[in-house]
């Protein structure tokens, strides 16, 4: 599954850079929530059962929002006597149990299990069989898409989301991933949809107005990877050699279809040739799906992904969709084919395809566009300083596994590994561990065994510090030159506070030495064991460049300062030498560097390295690096250097450089650079001519109205109060066309542009309405937004939003709680009214804890017997 930070495969410069942690925060509605937290390490879980088969067969009732079927469950005791199934449930109403190759004498519906209570313990080996029928209205796990909730007519879906333990929410299952087997769905849908769902389609008939689909999974896979899209959709098909592709997307994202499907056959091609195993599925379809609640999911033979990333192609080298493509296709061998035992080894799973994603980068783009994608993973790395280790057994739900340490630092961990194997050694222990493990699953200690026995080394140190503790070095590297001795003296300082979690550590760090007049560099590694040492080359003569790691195989934080000239060697060096560089020069004053980055702005061949010039001469920010900035706008052909260049001039509150944008803003074609300049103009409030601009865009319509959004925001960053019956109109008239995310954006922002006014009826009765809105980010976005309004007549109907809490996370609840919070301070006596509320929240989460414990007493002593 692909994270929120994914939103950045969207983006393919500095933009995606800065966007990485940009989208941690303002696209989390691309990872599913939390779900509920519970305290204690985590382990896999017991399997007192082989699960041989399981069939669904399902009817989805569009207009209630429901889900009726049954359940069939083919299963083998392990080793013990079975006298009790447990199957994870939560709210199914439970109508009928059959049980076949034993008899039932109970059934126990709880909280989150529907347990099954054998009459005689079924033998370890034999086979039995439960059928489940079972119907739900599931907040979780599947979701319906109908014009009823505010989507376009005619792009009518439901899709389910597994990962990862979603499932139990529309079907009592085993919702853990170590268990493995086949799995066949029939689901009878409208006449005019289409069903996807994973492996082949065995049967299509009609039956009146339903249509029933049969789709048969005859190769095992884990629970969370079933997978159920019914729906209208745009369809487009190619082949992969025999491998069946298509791509289904909303009827309204017909004209973005093809952006999404254009590396798909090359992606699986380039696959098979590099991990060296065939494709594993019996097809692979992608279909995109409406306010989807991931980035990209990977269904075993069916991928699906949110429409919300489709593009037009006037967003030039800005957008494109192969990063998502290549992520949640190499997931179909790494996670499906062979899938992590319990959470606390995602990285398995999702190392593993960032890596891949990196690798076709170098398929693709050459070279420098593959390490540029590993600058991109070591920054989001370096930024999180993360320290807890990649094998973490503490988290609360397992949501909370989806970050650093998993996706960019897993697939650093592979790149180094792959660094120090060479490429061939390392294909074959790859390839040597799916064919190993292939539909099985797997921890890390299966990927080191087969590691050492391939290449005859120990790797115990790597995975232990790489793995099994956190952190990353911090080194500091001095260059000096003795002339006498004609040594280079390299000293290298582990910087990283060393803690249990975070170790010195051990690990082979290249050098490289250009000498004046010799076309290849000198190349020596230094073996880093401690926290200070010295290294020692004898060279033929005095070097004009020392790179450090030129190869970039080590995930590090380096602090190198090259003395004398070398600076300028390094700016015309390779790719990430040329980055750094700049960085350095970044934290420069003078003209000297001011030119030397002006000229790399200018002439650089690799648009990163021109983007990395504009970020730093933004950072100097002088008089002469902003003409600079401004004059290096000019020629940009490449739309990602020439948003980068945007993005720095929007930094730099000075007359030039805001008119450098306007005029800019004028020619410019290309929607998410004008969205960047628009959201600019959030500093400039009382200027007519971009009241006059922001006005128009505000009215425009475009894909996404991505316009509008920008200038929403701009309006909320200049506290432009006259902008709200402007912004009222565009929210009401044009509801469908933007972003969900972005349309809850808007709610906070006319709520804050109308905060201060006497009269906030029209704006509270606005929100109000969204409180029932069937769009829970809807929901949770209005209550935020009546808190934002500071409006107290809002205070009775958000107080009403608080029964007592359930046992999983509400974001609307959450958030009315929050405004209920604020509201209060800020009334008369706020502060006696505050002390007074948290004592009440105080004793009625108490009082919730007792009675849910009483509960749990009672149905212990009584379970329920249906």
């Amino acid at each position: 599954m692909r994270w929120p930070l994914l939103l950045s495969l969207l983006i393919s410069s500095t933009t995606w850079a800065d966007s990485l942690h940009t989208c941690e925060h303002c696209a989390k509605h691309l990872l599913p929530a939390v779900t509920k937290l519970t305290p204690g390490r985590k382990y896999a879980r017991d399997r007192r059962v082989d699960i041989q088969h399981l069939k669904l067969d399902v009817t989805p009732d569009f207009t209630k929002r429901s889900v009726a079927g049954t359940m069939t469950m083919t299963f083998k005791p392990i080793a013990l006597p079975l006298d009790k199934l447990e199957l994870d449930a939560v709210d199914l109403a439970i109508a009928d149990v059959q049980v076949t190759g034993a008899k039932l004498a109970d059934k126990i519906v709880a909280e989150e299990k529907l347990t099954l209570v054998f009459a005689t313990p079924i033998a370890p080996g034999a086979e039995a069989s439960v059928s489940i029928r079972y119907s739900a209205e599931p907040t979780r796990g599947l979701y319906f898409r109908t014009p009823e909730m505010g989507y376009k007519p005619g792009d009518s879906q439901i899709w389910s989301q597994g990962e990862a333990d979603m499932h139990r929410f529309w079907f009592p299952c085993y919702d853990y991933p170590n268990e493995r087997f086949t799995s066949e769905v029939i689901c009878h849908a409208p006449k005019g949809m289409e069903v996807v769902s994973n492996g082949k389609l065995v049967d299509k008939k009609e039956a009146g107005e339903l249509t029933t689909w049969h789709w048969l999974q005859d190769k095992p896979h884990v629970n969370y990877l079933i997978a159920l899209a019914a729906g209208h959709f745009h369809k487009i098909e190619d082949k992969a050699g025999d491998l069946p592709l298509a791509m289904l997307v909303p009827p309204s994202n017909e004209a973005q279809a093809a952006n999404a499907f254009a590396d798909t056959r090359k992606i699986i091609e380039f696959f098979q040739k590099e991990i060296g195993v065939p494709f594993p599925w019996d097809k692979y379809y992608q279909v995109y799906c409406h306010d989807f609640i991931a980035g990209g999911m990977e269904n075993t033979s069916c991928t699906f992904e949110a429409s919300s990333m489709l593009f037009n192609s006037d967003t030039e080298t800005l957008r494109s969709l192969h990063r998502l493509d290549a992520h949640e296709t190499a997931h179909q061998w790494f996670g499906d084919l062979v899938t992590c035992r319990d959470w606390s080894h995602l990285w398995l799973n999702e190392g593993f395809a960032s890596y891949y994603t990196v690798l076709y980068e170098q398929e693709k783009s050459g070279d420098d566009a593959m390490k540029y994608a590993l600058w991109l993973e070591a920054e989001e790395v370096l930024e999180a300083k993360d320290t807890r280790p990649t094998v973490w057994r503490d988290y609360g739900d397992p949501m909370q596994q989806f970050d650093t340490r998993v996706y960019p630092k897993g697939a650093w961990i592979l790149h180094m590994l792959r660094s120090q194997l060479g490429p061939e050694l390392y294909r074959l222990a790859i390839r040597t561990y799916l064919e190993r493990h292939r539909n099985g699953i797997v921890s890390t200690d299966d990927l080191h065994e087969v590691v050492e026995e391939i290449s005859g080394l120990s790797f115990d140190a790597f995975f232990d510090q790489w793995v099994y503790h956190g952190g990353f070095p911090e080194l500091k590297v001095d260059y000096a030159w003795d002339a006498a001795s004609k040594q280079a003296k390299v000293t290298v300082r582990q910087t990283q506070k060393v803690t249990d979690q975070v170790r010195l550590f051990q690990f082979p760090l290249p050098l490289s030495f250009s000498l004046k007049d010799q076309k290849d560099s000198i190349k020596f590694t230094a073996k880093i064991t401690k926290a200070e040492e010295a290294f020692y080359f004898a060279l033929p003569a005095q070097p004009e460049l020392m790179r450090v790691d030129p190869d970039y195989t080590v995930l590090a934080k380096v602090d190198f300062q090259p003395p004398g000239d070398m600076l300028d060697k390094q700016l015309v060096s390779d790719v990430i030498g040329r980055m750094l560089a700049a960085q350095i020069l970044g934290a420069r004053k003078d003209q000297g560097s001011v030119d030397k980055l002006a000229r790399l702005l200018k002439e650089d061949a690799f648009h990163a390295a021109r983007s990395m010039a504009a970020n730093a001469l933004a950072k100097i920010a002088t008089p002469a690096a902003r003409s600079a900035l401004i004059a290096g706008l000019t020629g940009q052909t490449d739309a990602r250097s020439r948003s980068a260049v945007v993005e720095a001039l929007t930094s730099i509150p000075h007359p030039d450089a805001q008119k450098a944008l306007v005029t800019h803003a004028e020619t410019e074609k290309n929607p998410a650079i004008l969205t960047t300049i628009i959201k600019s103009w959030g500093t400039r409030p009382g200027d007519a001519a971009i009241a006059t601009a922001l006005r128009k865009h505000l009215d425009s319509k475009t894909y996404q109205n991505t316009l509008a959004a920008a200038s929403i925001s701009a309006y909320r960053a200049q506290d432009e109060a006259s902008a709200v019956p402007a912004i009222l109109a565009k929210l009401q008239d044009d509801p469908q066309e933007f972003r969900t995310w972005d349309y809850r954006n808007a709610l906070d922002a006319v709520a804050f542009l109308a905060r201060k006014q006497e009269n906030r009826d029209a704006v509270r009765s606005f929100l109000v309405t969204h409180l029932s809105h069937p769009k829970e980010e809807l929901r949770s976005g209005a209550a935020k937004a009546l808190g934002t309004l500071r409006d107290p007549k809002a205070l009775s109907v958000l107080q009403a939003m608080l029964p007592e809490a359930g046992p999983y996370a509400d974001p609307v609840r959450e958030a009315a709680a929050k405004s209920v919070q604020t509201l209060q301070a800020e009334q008369p006596g706020s502060a006696e009214l505050k002390n007074l509320w948290d004592q009440v929240q105080q004793l009625q989460k108490k009082t919730e804890e007792l009675q849910n414990r009483l509960d749990e007493a009672k149905k212990k002593a009584e379970p329920a017997r249906k």
